[in-house]
């Protein structure tokens, strides 16, 4: 097939001209048009666009849908004037966009080609770069892993994509490095985490939730065992049963009875009051810094209620 680029030749606009707007039958130059797009049709009839041509490939296209525009824009301006009578017109009218139509499809489906074989060529340069850069890390990230689809996109070029990827791997190959560094025995359950998300934030949280499980564990476990050690220290009290503590109480009241008689068979009042009466509740001894005026006989009544009372006392040494 022939690819050298036809030049076009020199033609006014396409004009459209309804000669009887009136009459059903609508009377236009469709000879005329015919002609005209027959003609400039023509020349791109078997054209097989390439990669080096491509840029004419889309110049012939928006020729083409120029066309089909003003022959479009014909239908619209005679629906201001017909309605019924016009149909038969756009009719055919319709017919030739559609053979502008076919055109542009045929155009489309090499450009398209072209196009996707340029990423599929981008796809393949980046999938060199990957294996250039993955090394020991392609078994854990493979590269869909990394692989971004802006990247085939014409403004983005081949060069920041390459360097796009080789930053990630970069990156995740510090990531690992940092978590083998600061994650101790839990460093592979971090490594799984982090190769779930790729998010070393992720990985730490994970070291973090271990350690403190960890701790928890521990501190649950020395309470267990300062439980278990009071415990076993702890004498078993075995609490009497109903008739021990029967005959407890029993014996608690022959002893009170036999406290209250006598030697010789006599009840002591004197017994069975100090039962029946409430002891004073113990009072609290203070010290008190006084002076007092005694003659030999008070000191010696003052010693005797020391011995009755137990109180104590003592001299105070004055400073010179």
């Amino acid at each position: 097939m022939n690819t050298r680029r036809i030049p076009k030749p020199m033609t006014n606009e396409l004009t459209v001209r309804v000669q009887s707007p009136v009459i059903p039958a609508i009377v236009w130059n469709e000879d005329e048009v015919k002609a005209y797009i027959t003609e400039k049709l023509a020349k791109y009839e078997g054209l097989v666009y390439t990669a080096d041509n491509i840029k004419s490939a889309k110049e012939d296209r928006a020729d083409i849908n120029k066309l089909k525009k003003q022959l479009h824009d014909s239908t619209i301006a005679l629906k201001k004037y017909l309605a019924k009578p016009g149909e038969d017109f756009n009719e055919r009218i319709r017919g030739y966009e559609d053979m502008c139509s076919q055109a542009v499809e045929h155009i489309d489906v090499q450009v398209k080609g072209v196009e996707d074989a340029e990423k599929e060529d981008k796809r393949k340069a980046l999938q060199d770069v990957y294996d250039a850069n993955i090394d020991e890390l392609a078994p854990l990230i493979p590269f869909e892993r990394l692989f971004v689809s802006q990247w085939l996109n014409k403004s983005y070029s081949l060069k920041k994509a390459s360097d796009d990827l080789r930053d990630a791997i970069g990156n995740i190959r510090n990531d690992l490095q940092f978590i083998r560094e600061t994650c101790g025995e839990d460093v592979e359950a971090c490594q799984t985490e982090y190769l779930r998300t790729l998010s070393v934030n992720d990985a730490v949280r994970e070291h973090n939730r271990r350690v403190e499980a960890r701790a928890k564990l521990r501190e649950s476990e020395a309470m267990r065992a300062a439980a278990e050690k009071v415990k076993a220290a702890s004498p078993v009290v075995v609490p009497p049963t109903r008739e021990e503590r029967e005959a407890q109480a029993k014996a608690a009241e022959a002893a009170q009875a036999r406290a209250c008689i006598t030697p010789d068979g006599r009840l002591d009042f004197e017994a069975m009051r100090s039962m029946v009466t409430p002891k004073p509740a113990a009072q609290t001894r203070r010290k008190y810094l006084f002076w007092v005026e005694f003659t030999e006989a008070d000191i010696e009544w003052f010693r005797k209620g020391k011995e009755e009372r137990g109180f104590r006392y003592g001299p105070i040494e004055q400073s010179k």
